[in-house]
C-alpha cells in the first residue's frame, strides 16, 4: 500500500510541475476564456488566438511552472511609427499582466519567429502597462523597453533591452543580469544580485533604521559582473539638476564592486548632465563595502532660468547615520585611462553638506589594493562635516583637487579650508579636527625617503602617522598626497608631544614635497594633510656617539678629514691619542650597537662589518685609513658606523686582546 501511495505522489508531482509553453500570437488584448478558471487547456479561446492577458490567466490557473513565448505575425504589430521593429503589447487596463504562479516570459521566441527586426534590442515590448511577477522562481528575458515589478523570490531577469525599469519589492535572492535598462530598484528585499547590466541607476532601499535591507550585491570582481551605470538626473522648473546614480537607503551588508558609475560605457565622458551624486548614502547604512569602482563624471550642469552656467556634484555623498562603511580601491574622478578628467565639485562628502553625524567610515586601508585614488575635483578631495567622526583615511592617492586634499570642518567656524593646529588638540569638529603632523625635514637617502617631524595632540594617546609625496604643493601651502609611502605608530607623552623619524621606500625625486597625516588609534579619526616640506638630498654628516674608553695614554679620539660627500675620493678616518707604535684597528659596520666589553663599549655591530683595516700608530699615537666614496646618487643617505680600537698592553681595559682602548662610534651619512 505504501509503495502504491509513493508511486501516486510521484506521478502527481510530475504532472503538476511539468513545464508547458503558451504561445502569444496576437497583440490585441482580447480575453475570451474564463479569467477565473481558464487554464492552458482552455487555449486558444473561440477566436483562435492567444493574447498576453489570456496567457497569464492560463499560467496562473494551471499548476506548475509555465513558459510564455511569442509568435505574433508582423501583420498584427501596432504602434510601429513609435516602436518600429517590435511586437507591442498593451492593454487598456493591464489587470491580468500579473503572475501568481511560477512563469517564464521569453521574448526571444518572437525573435526566433520573425527574425531580428529591432537591431537595437529585443522584439517584444509592453507599452503603458507594468508587468508584475508575484510568484517565486519567475524568469524574464528578451523584452524591450518595459517596466516590471518582482515581488517573488529567486526570480531571474536577464538579457532585456531598451531602457526597461526593473523593481524588486519584497521577496529575496533575485538575479538581475546582462540587461540594458533604466532604473533597477531593490525595495525592501534581501540577497539580490545585480551584475553585467548597462543601466541609468540602481536604488537599494530599506524600510528605515528598523527594517534594513541586507546583503544585496551590485557588481562583482570579474569583468562580466561589472555594471555600467551611466547616470540619472532631472531638472527642476528653475533649472536645478538632481539625480543619484547609486542610491543606498537603510541597507546593511551591501557590496558595490567593480562598477563604472557616472560615465559613458567607454569611461571617457560624463554619462548624464543632470547627475549630481555618484553614490549616495541616505538613512542608516551599516557594513557597506564600496570596492574597485570607477566613480566619475558626476557633474550636474544647471540650466536656465536660474542655474545656467553653474555645476553641482558629489562623487560620494553621506547623509543620515551611516557607520561601518568602507571605500576601498576605487578611482574617484579618473576616466578609464587614469587621467583626472572627470571629477565632481566635491570628491567624498562625509556629512558636510547634509550636516549629519556619520561614524566609523573607512576610506582606503593598509592592504594591497585598498587605497583609493581621489583626484580632479573642483573643491576638496575629502570633506568631513563638523558632526562626523571616526573617518579613517589610509593608503590613498589624493591629488589634483582644486581645494585641499582632506578638509575637517570645525564646529566654531564651519567653513572649508585648512584649520590650524591647536595646542593639546582640544578643538571640536569633523574628526575632532585632529591635529596634523609638522614635518621638519624630508631627504632622499638612497632608495628611501627619510622624514622627520613632530605631532602635538591629545596626551598619552597612540597615533598612526602616514607620509606622502607629491610633485608639488597646493597654493594653500598644505598638501595633498599623490603617493602614499608608509606609516609609523607613535604615542604622545603627558604633554601631548611625540616625534617621528621614518625611512620609507620611495622613488619621489628631489624637488617633490612630502606631507603627512595623523590618525588617532582611539577612534580612527584622520587629520588634514600637513604643510608641505620640500624633499632634498641627504646632507653629508659625521656624528660621534657613545663613549670612548681610555688606554695607558688617555682617551682615544676618532676624526674625519672632511665630510663624507658623494665622490669624495680622499675621505679618511683617523684615530688620535693612542699609544705610539701600537696596533690600531678600524671597523666599519652597517649597524650601531652598544655592547659593554671589559671596561669599554663595542659600538659597531661585528656581524654587519663591511670594511676593516689595521695599521700601526705613529709617534704621536695617530693612524688613518682612506675610504674613497663613489659619485653614485643611489648612495645618498646611506649610513655606516665606524669605531677604532688600539692594542695597548699597558691598559687595564680590553684584556681579551691583551689590553687596549676604543674610540667613540661615528655615524657617517653619505650625501651632498
Amino acid at each position: 500500500m505504501r509503495l502504491r501511495s509513493s508511486l501516486f505522489l510521484l506521478v502527481l508531482c510530475g504532472s503538476t510541475l511539468a513545464a508547458q509553453t503558451i504561445t502569444v500570437n496576437t497583440s490585441a488584448d482580447v480575453i475570451d476564456i474564463d479569467p477565473n478558471t481558464g487554464t492552458v487547456s482552455s487555449l486558444p479561446g473561440p477566436d483562435g488566438k492567444v493574447s498576453f492577458s489570456e496567457a497569464m490567466i492560463a499560467a496562473n490557473n494551471t499548476p506548475g511552472p509555465q513558459t510564455i513565448g511569442f509568435a505574433i505575425p508582423r501583420s498584427e504589430w501596432i504602434l510601429q511609427s513609435v516602436f518600429p521593429g517590435r511586437a507591442v503589447i498593451t492593454s487598456s487596463v493591464g489587470f491580468y499582466f500579473r503572475a501568481f504562479d511560477q512563469v517564464t516570459i521569453d521574448g526571444t521566441t518572437q525573435t526566433a519567429f520573425t527574425g531580428d527586426t529591432n537591431p537595437n534590442g529585443a522584439e517584444v515590448l509592453f507599452y503603458r502597462n507594468e508587468v508584475y511577477l508575484n510568484a517565486n522562481g519567475c524568469v524574464l528575458t528578451g523584452v524591450d523597453g518595459s517596466s516590471f515589478t518582482i515581488t517573488g523570490s529567486n526570480c531571474s531577469v536577464y538579457r532585456n533591452t531598451g531602457g526597461m525599469n526593473v523593481s524588486v519589492f519584497g521577496g529575496r535572492a533575485c538575479l538581475i543580469r546582462d540587461n540594458e535598462c533604466g532604473t533597477i530598484k531593490i525595495d525592501r528585499s534581501d540577497d539580490n544580485v545585480i551584475i553585467g547590466n548597462v543601466a541609468s541607476r540602481v536604488r537599494v532601499l530599506g524600510g528605515g533604521s528598523t527594517a534594513l535591507v541586507r546583503n544585496n550585491r551590485v557588481g562583482g570582481p570579474t569583468l562580466a559582473e561589472r555594471n555600467y551605470l551611466i547616470g540619472y538626473g532631472t531638472y527642476s522648473s528653475e533649472g536645478m539638476p538632481s539625480g543619484t546614480v547609486v542610491q543606498l537607503f537603510a541597507t546593511s551588508g551591501t557590496l558595490i564592486q567593480n562598477n563604472w558609475i557616472g560615465t559613458t560605457r567607454d569611461g571617457m565622458s560624463s554619462g548624464n548632465q543632470a547627475s549630481t551624486i555618484g553614490i549616495g548614502f541616505e538613512g542608516d547604512n551599516q557594513a557597506v563595502v564600496v570596492r574597485d569602482n570607477l566613480i566619475a563624471g558626476i557633474l550636474g550642469r544647471g540650466q536656465a532660468p536660474h542655474y545656467a552656467g553653474l555645476v553641482f556634484g558629489w562623487a560620494v555623498y553621506f547623509t543620515g547615520s551611516a557607520n561601518g562603511v568602507s571605500l576601498l580601491g576605487n578611482t574617484i574622478g579618473l576616466d578609464a585611462q587614469g587621467a583626472p578628467s572627470l571629477g565632481s565639485v566635491w570628491g567624498i562628502d562625509v556629512g558636510y553638506a547634509s550636516r549629519t553625524a556619520i561614524r566609523d567610515i573607512r576610506i582606503g586601508g593598509p592592504g594591497a589594493g585598498e587605497g583609493n585614488v581621489i583626484a580632479g575635483h573642483r573643491l576638496n578631495g575629502v570633506t568631513v562635516g563638523y558632526r562626523s567622526s571616526g573617518v579613517r583615511l589610509q593608503g590613498n592617492s589624493i591629488y589634483g583637487n582644486g581645494g585641499i586634499g582632506i578638509d575637517l570642518i570645525p564646529t566654531s567656524a564651519p567653513n572649508i579650508g585648512v584649520t590650524p593646529n591647536d595646542a593639546g588638540d582640544g578643538d571640536a569638529g569633523g574628526n575632532g579636527v585632529q591635529n596634523y603632523p609638522v614635518i621638519t625635514s624630508a631627504a632622499v637617502e638612497g632608495s628611501s625617503l627619510r622624514v622627520r617631524g613632530t605631532l602635538n595632540s591629545a596626551a598619552s594617546q597612540s597615533f598612526v602617522v602616514e607620509v606622502f609625496a607629491s610633485p608639488s604643493c597646493s597654493t594653500s601651502g598644505f598638501g595633498e598626497g599623490r603617493q602614499a609611502l608608509g606609516v609609523q605608530r607613535l604615542t604622545t607623552d603627558a604633554s601631548g608631544n611625540a616625534s617621528f623619524d621614518m625611512r620609507v621606500p620611495s622613488t619621489a625625486p628631489v624637488g617633490w614635497v612630502a606631507t603627512a597625516t595623523a590618525t588617532a588609534e582611539l577612534d580612527g579619526s584622520t587629520s588634514e594633510f600637513s604643510a608641505c616640506a620640500q624633499i632634498t638630498t641627504a646632507r653629508a654628516t659625521f656624528q660621534s656617539y657613545g663613549s670612548a674608553c681610555a688606554g695607558s695614554v688617555g682617551l682615544l679620539d676618532q676624526r674625519s678629514n672632511s665630510l663624507p660627500t658623494l665622490g669624495n675620493q680622499s675621505f679618511a678616518l683617523s684615530v688620535h691619542g693612542a699609544r705610539p707604535a701600537t696596533l690600531a684597528l678600524l671597523f666599519v659596520s652597517l649597524r650601531a650597537v652598544n655592547q659593554p666589553l671589559q671596561g669599554c663599549a663595542v659600538l659597531v655591530d661585528p656581524t654587519a662589518v663591511v670594511f676593516s683595516t689595521q695599521g700601526t700608530t705613529d709617534a704621536l699615537g695617530s693612524a688613518a685609513a682612506g675610504l674613497a666614496i663613489p659619485l653614485d646618487p643611489a648612495l645618498a643617505g646611506a649610513r655606516v658606523y665606524s669605531q677604532w680600537f688600539n692594542q695597548d698592553s699597558a691598559s687595564t681595559n680590553l684584556g681579551v686582546i691583551g689590553g687596549g682602548a676604543a674610540t667613540q662610534g661615528a655615524e657617517i651619512v653619505l650625501g651632498s
